[in-house]
């Protein structure tokens, strides 16, 4: 899936890319991206647990650098003075997930953030914050965690400041180069040279496809969705151990595989495809990541045949409903409807217009409606047009 981070989330992104039921990437089906909060955080509304010790200076520092994350990472016009500047250079945005951590899928203030405990690294002036996150009941109590998560805090030039623990993380994880691709892999992870030499050839066909030469891809081989989650510093998630396979694809070429493979297509059709797209709709960018990659741990054409067994059925939805690629709708379990409503969308494009007229309707923006008209789909006609496609063999891909 592609890196809409910005109001979505690990949750989203990870089952908008993911597994049976999504990759890891799945998003709630009402969708609270669109949910403006309705309070924010102060700084002083982070709790601070009865076990913390925040005895030394950096400790102190620490805490101070979190509350301001607090209470400015919902102010779009704030100063960035609690998250490492040249980190958020290397790993992009902070994760939209703790963006919205404590907003319910009204938009309201339900859960309330607690730094758990300071830990020491091996490292000097370098602390791991772990803060949860939970709804308290009438009497204040708090009670099941929604999200724990690790923070990494660092003494810089400008004070300490928050970091990505990816790396902290996976510091000790083996490293092996195939190709383009750069390995991060997790112990408990049995790495397949046969599967990453099929992703080298997978890489060659979409350079061919999209026009881009190979480039340095970083890919994080993780045995589950939870696993994955731990490196990248959840250690409690809603999502964690509800998806079987999944992963997700980021603006700075690095592949989060939760599938454990060494091969990811999906992800890796992600990855090109922002590389020559600025503002794709991402109903056509999953869509088309399906039609490359496959989605499940299923090539293309199965999930294709469960698509028109449903649309040739007795009462098949209407499609419209089905468009926002982070609802969770699948078909026996597997098959993303979203994904394949996109698949379909870029199978007619490519019928009428091959690969140039795929890429204009890419380059469209990311409404992707109006350029749609023009090849006999609406909204409206969704539904019957996508029968009449599924019908149809699939499009050359050249």
């Amino acid at each position: 899936m592609p890196n809409s981070l910005s109001a979505i989330g690990l949750l989203a992104l990870l089952a908008a890319c993911s597994s049976p039921t999504p990759s890891a990437s799945t998003e709630p089906t009402v969708d609270t991206t669109a949910t403006a909060p309705s309070t924010v955080l102060d700084g002083n509304d982070l709790g601070i647990g009865p076990g913390v010790d925040s005895s030394d200076a950096i400790d102190q520092a620490s805490i101070t650098c979190l509350r301001r994350f607090f209470a400015q990472k919902m102010v779009t016009d704030a100063v960035n003075d609690y998250w490492s500047a040249e980190d958020m250079e290397r790993f992009g945005p902070v994760d939209g997930e703790l963006l919205y951590a404590e907003y319910d899928d009204k938009g309201d203030l339900h859960y309330l953030p607690t730094l758990m405990s300071i830990r020491r690294t091996r490292t000097e002036d370098e602390r791991v914050l772990r803060v949860r996150w939970a709804a308290a009941d009438s009497s204040g109590t708090p009670g099941d965690a929604r999200y724990v998560f690790d923070f990494l805090a660092r003494r810089t030039a400008e004070g300490v400041r928050l970091f990505f623990p990816l790396e902290h993380n996976t510091r000790n994880w083996e490293r092996r180069t195939v190709g383009p691709v750069e390995y991060i892999i997790s112990p408990e992870h049995i790495f397949s040279e046969t599967e990453a030499r099929e992703q080298v050839a997978a890489i060659d066909r979409l350079s061919d496809f999209f026009g881009v030469e190979p480039f340095p891809i970083t890919y994080y081989a993780c045995t589950d969705p939870a696993a994955l989650f731990r490196a990248k510093g959840f250690q409690h998630h809603v999502l964690m151990h509800t998806y079987a396979s999944g992963g997700r694809a980021d603006t700075h070429d690095r592949v989060y595989a939760g599938n454990n493979k060494a091969i990811y297509t999906h992800e890796i059709v992600h990855l090109f495809a922002q590389r020559v797209f600025s503002n794709a709709p991402d109903l056509l960018n999953e869509g088309l990541a399906t039609l490359l990659g496959g989605s499940t741990e299923h090539d293309y054409a199965w999930h294709r045949a469960n698509m028109a067994r449903y649309l040739e059925g007795d009462q098949p939805a209407d499609l419209r409903a089905y468009c926002n690629t982070h609802l969770q709708k699948y078909i026996d379990g597997e098959t993303s409807l979203p994904y394949m409503i996109g698949a379909l969308l870029c199978e007619r494009v490519l019928r009428r217009e091959g690969k140039a007229g795929l890429f204009r309707v890419f380059s469209a923006g990311s409404d992707p409606w109006p350029a749609l008209i023009a090849y006999g789909i609406t909204q409206e006609t969704l539904t019957a047009e996508l029968l009449k496609e599924v019908r149809q063999p699939v499009p050359e891909l050249r």
